[in-house]
């Protein structure tokens, strides 16, 4: 005779308690929490940053994990069982996850953002959830509310002028990245500017929209007179090797200078790149 609740209990996720890597703890309401078909278990800081979105284990794409409904935690309670490696985790020889990105056939298109483009704001904040949840260190600290990303981002939209410029990367309609350029004006600045926030939506990346974000900005940058861009991000983090394949120079690095998204402290790395004629 066929029981539901046993086949439940065979299907059902452990619900592991603990990071594989850095044995960081991941509730089971975490929003952090990274694991691939087998259920291998991650935060979403190693699981970037380490570990390129790859399970060291078997090879398979790490996502999100769901979250289990509080009445059913009680029946169904968490494993307690915490799996480490004492030895760290190592990255898969092939960088790129097998994954099909879902927004591969699709056309992308790069546009300046003006401060009356506010049908903007919804999608952008999605974004940003999407950004931070995945790992991303740009100033918030997970879970972000989608409050905090709507403040955040009327916030950006009041302040957009001449030294604060914004761009979409969209591709059916759909927003998948931004970034934001601040231009110094200072006197003895105006030759300088700061990249700032640039997100990539997960399920888009690999596809190069990171590459024509900073393309239209730099052509902007260079059409303002501005000859030295500069940036920081987390140190070892994907961003990383984005900025490197992009021709930028590390400058140095901050030691415990914000936290990640799961409020661990870490450095932060300094970046520039000199605009050529």
């Amino acid at each position: 005779m066929y029981r539901f609740d046993s086949a439940v209990r065979r299907a059902m996720l452990d619900i592991r308690p603990s990071c594989e890597c850095c044995d960081a703890d991941l509730p089971p309401e975490s929003l952090l929490a990274r694991i691939c078909s087998f259920e291998c278990t991650f935060c979403a800081t190693c699981a970037e940053r380490r570990l390129n979105g790859v399970c060291p284990n078997c090879g398979g794409e790490l996502l999100p994990r769901p979250r289990r409904p509080a009445a059913k935690l009680a029946v169904h309670p968490p494993s307690t069982v915490r799996v480490c490696k004492p030895d760290g985790c190592k990255p898969t020889s092939d960088p790129a996850p097998a994954r099909r990105p879902a927004f591969r056939s699709a056309a992308l298109v790069v546009r300046r953002v003006a401060a009356t483009d506010t049908s903007l704001l919804e999608p952008l904040g999605d974004l940003l959830i999407d950004a931070v949840h995945s790992g991303a260190s740009i100033g918030f600290l997970a879970p972000v509310s989608r409050e905090t990303a709507d403040r955040y981002w009327r916030r950006v939209f009041s302040s957009l002028s001449d030294d604060l410029l914004l761009w979409v990367a969209e591709q059916d309609g759909v927003v998948v990245g931004t970034v934001q350029l601040a231009l110094c004006d200072k006197d003895n600045g105006r030759h300088r500017a700061e990249v700032q926030k640039l997100q990539v939506l997960r399920a888009a990346r690999g596809n190069g929209v990171a590459t024509l974000l900073m393309g239209e900005l730099e052509a902007e940058a260079r059409r303002r007179g501005r000859s030295l861009l500069f940036l920081d991000t987390l140190l070892a983090s994907h961003a990383e090797d984005v900025y490197r394949h992009l021709g930028w120079t590390r400058a140095g690095e901050i030691p415990d200078y914000a936290t990640t998204p799961d409020g661990e402290l870490f450095p932060t790395v300094l970046y520039f790149k000199q605009l050529r004629d």
